[in-house]
């Protein structure tokens, strides 16, 4: 029996021990190791290269158009400007940030008919604004497979009942990476494809 009144198989006493310092800098060197080849993958990760960012603005635009369609009940744009890479989402025929009017911070919006949208607007449906990073422009740019890159202003429909204009945009980076944003019609869903 021990000390502390423990009993050892085989009536052997047991000598518990610690680690030693050796070990405990062995384990501190390899975790200090591994931090340090993990970080920089892990923040490149965290951190959205320019085409990335691009074409996440581009994708979230057309979901926001779409629900601000859907939840509002009337037709909805994606405006698209892609001499300036500025892209915005707005009621159809109502006034949004490319459409001459001030852009409002969704608290004081008009609504299509004037009248002032309640305030309690959810934030799907409030306009979206983004313009693309200077590295990356359109190469592309069909909206119902009619090329509208020299528009000022060309204009992607949402509609009440989920559907919507087609939509084949192509971006392109300063690094010559490559991203093909589409929109399905029927559903007005929108997928991104990475060309390189």
């Amino acid at each position: 029996m021990s000390r502390d009144g423990r009993q050892f198989a085989g009536g052997a006493k047991r000598v518990l021990r610690g680690f030693t310092l050796i070990e405990l800098l062995v384990v501190v060197a390899l975790i200090g190791v591994f931090v340090t080849v993990s970080l920089p993958p892990m923040f490149y990760a965290l951190k959205k290269s320019p085409i990335r960012q691009a074409s996440s603005d581009l994708a979230e635009a057309c979901q926001r158009a779409r629900m601000l369609a859907i939840m509002k009940g009337q037709t909805a744009e994606l405006v698209i400007n892609a001499e300036d890479g500025i892209i915005a989402t707005q009621l159809a025929g109502g006034f949004g940030p490319l459409g001459g009017a001030p852009e409002s911070d969704g608290a004081g919006e008009l609504l299509a008919d004037g009248a002032p949208a309640p305030a309690t607007t959810s934030p799907e449906t409030r306009p979206f604004t983004a313009r693309l990073p200077e590295s990356v422009a359109f190469r592309e740019l069909l909206i119902n497979r009619r090329d509208v890159m020299d528009y000022a202003q060309a204009r992607v429909r949402f509609y009440p009942n989920g559907t919507c204009d087609e939509l084949y945009a192509v971006l392109l980076s300063e690094s010559n990476e490559e991203r093909v944003i589409r929109l399905e019609m029927s559903t007005g869903r929108e997928t991104v494809d990475i060309i390189r």
